[in-house]
């Protein structure tokens, strides 16, 4: 019977997702998705993976970003642990990638799992994209805010500077709460800019 169950959780996981990279064994089922979804948000462009766990598989490697003009590329590596006790359940999990700020035109981004091609997509960075930090102005208690446009799963670091060199990281911020800097006053200019982590797990 856990055999037979097994077999149609690994069916069904195929026809949902796609299966672009599979290990099959005692215990053992990884799905790795194309990506879910390619947006440019911000200036930004993101491709957000999705891949099921199963059994005793651990992820080995994620990335690096591979650039070549614009060709991208993009590797997973999954292993098998060994010497514990495999679960019999499966473990749905995300990761976002930070493509970057791509300038307009057409991409390809080609999904790898240990250096092997396993999907292909092509997408269109557009012309015309918001900036990702917009003024908002002063608040009743003195702080300058701050518009974000970026995408949901990421955490963003808010940095301020007086003279571009040197950044303080004033908080973590995502899609939806406007930023803010507490103490905005002072002598000299103020610059402001978002520091974004490359890859980003989700649950």
């Amino acid at each position: 019977m856990k055999n037979a169950l097994g077999f149609l959780l690994f069916c069904a996981i195929v026809e949902f997702t796609g299966a672009l990279h599979a290990q099959t064994g005692t215990n053992q089922i990884t799905l790795v998705g194309a990506p879910a979804n390619l947006v440019t948000t911000g200036g930004v462009t993101y491709a957000q993976y999705d891949w099921s766990f199963g059994g005793c598989d651990i992820m080995v490697q994620i990335g690096p970003l591979v650039s070549e003009g614009n060709n991208l590329s993009f590797d997973f590596e999954f292993g098998m642990e060994t010497g514990v006790a495999c679960p019999e359940f499966i473990v749905q999990q995300s990761a976002t990638v930070v493509l970057g700020a791509l300038a307009p035109g057409n991409y390809t981004l080609t999904t790898t799992s240990w250096g092997s091609p396993v999907a292909t997509n092509v997408f269109t960075v557009p012309t015309n994209s918001a900036p990702m930090l917009q003024p908002i102005g002063f608040a009743a208690d003195g702080s300058f805010q701050m518009q974000l446009n970026g995408f949901g799963s990421v955490g963003y670091l808010l940095q301020t500077s007086t003279n571009l060199t040197s950044w303080t990281t004033l908080s973590t911020n995502f899609v939806g709460q406007a930023l803010a800097d507490p103490s905005p006053a002072g002598p000299a200019q103020r610059f402001y800019r978002l520091q974004i982590p490359r890859t980003v797990f989700g649950p």
